[in-house]
């Protein structure tokens, strides 16, 4: 009997040390950026096959882009200090998202994704910087609105305090 509470309180120990949590949340950002950035991707795929007249996506294509966003994102967080949630977008932003859209348009042509067709994979670069600089500004513009929300709660807590002391 002993030995399952022990164990159960390591469980509950585990589950709320800091180092836990934040690992937590940084595998559930990666989850998040991971199905952003493959549906972006699977976009583009979508257009380019509608234009091509055909409306037949092959789901070995799709395999191999959910694996690449995955991959991608894990580059992102762990190796390039998850730059497209920076503060600022400054020159080590703009070179990492040119870095990261260069690797996805190699990959791109490597993998064939849009038939070997090397105009569609020449625009599907500025198609994927342009979406980094947007992720950026998506997450600044949470930022911002995160960080109005929480300064608001507290000035209704400090106000609430404060009423409550006089």
């Amino acid at each position: 009997m002993k030995g399952r509470a022990e164990k159960k309180r390591r469980k509950i120990t585990l589950l709320q040390s800091e180092k836990f949590k934040r690992f937590l949340s940084m595998e559930i950002g990666i989850e998040i950026k991971a199905c952003l950035y493959f549906s972006i991707i699977l976009f583009y795929y979508f257009l380019h096959r509608v234009v091509q007249g055909s409306y037949v996506a092959g789901i070995p294509v799709m395999i191999e882009m959910v694996l690449t966003s995955y991959a991608m994102s894990y580059l992102q967080v762990y190796l390039l200090q998850n730059f497209d949630e920076a503060e600022r977008f400054g020159a080590g932003v703009a070179g990492r998202s040119v870095f990261c859209t260069a690797l996805y348009t190699v990959i791109a042509y490597l993998f064939r994704w849009f038939d070997g067709n090397l105009t569609v994979t020449f625009c599907f670069f500025p198609y994927m910087l342009i979406t980094y600089l947007c992720v950026f500004l998506i997450y600044k513009l949470k930022r911002d609105i995160d960080t109005a929300q929480l300064n608001r709660e507290l000035e209704r807590f400090k106000s609430r305090r404060d009423k409550e002391e006089r």
